[in-house]
């Protein structure tokens, strides 16, 4: 038993360091209609066509993040798909699907995520990648702008909770990230 047991601790240590986002910058601004753009910056201990290629399959991630239940892709083409999330705990107001359009440019190493026409608070996220200098990991910038979601929420929402909330989505999306290259895209 104890030699089971060394035998699955050694297996696991030899498949890799844990793939872990780094969080390195922040900036944000509020303009006079109430959108905020936040702009941040971090790294992944992961090679860029890796961390592209989880990014771009964004329906895969899901499967890491315990608050969506199901997704549905709605369309796909090459530079591009629609996905719908299906939250337990509501991860959209209103509890109805979260549906967000992504956009791919492979030359660029961007995506974009944006949402839909009838979604209840309006969005749009780009994210850079680009290569460390030794092409062991990935510096990741993201600039989001968001619009005000109090009407949606039936609430105020200060500027400090929609910016933490801003901030915990892009760490969370780059730690499901770690976790798809560490199963192996799956």
């Amino acid at each position: 038993m104890l030699g089971l047991t060394l035998l699955t601790f050694l297996g696991t240590r030899a498949y890799a360091d844990t793939i872990e986002p780094n969080f390195e910058n922040e900036k944000s601004s509020m303009d006079k209609d109430g959108n905020l753009r936040l702009e941040l910056a971090a790294s992944l201990n992961a090679p860029e066509a890796k961390v592209y290629e989880a990014l771009t399959n964004s329906e895969k991630l899901s499967k890491y993040a315990a608050e969506i239940m199901s997704v549905k892709v709605l369309s796909n083409s090459a530079t591009g798909k629609v996905v719908e999330y299906h939250g337990a705990t509501g991860i959209n107001p209103n509890s109805k699907p979260l549906v967000v359009k992504f956009t791919f440019d492979p030359a660029k190493q961007t995506i974009t995520a944006e949402s839909t026409a009838n979604a209840p608070v309006k969005f749009h996220a780009d994210y850079v990648l680009s290569a460390s200098k030794d092409g062991k990991s990935t510096e990741i910038r993201y600039v989001s702008v968001s619009a005000d979601p109090s009407k949606a929420m039936g609430m105020k929402v200060p500027e400090f909770m929609r910016k933490g909330a801003g901030i915990n989505t892009f760490m969370k999306t780059l730690w499901t990230v770690g976790q798809y290259i560490q199963h192996g895209g799956k």
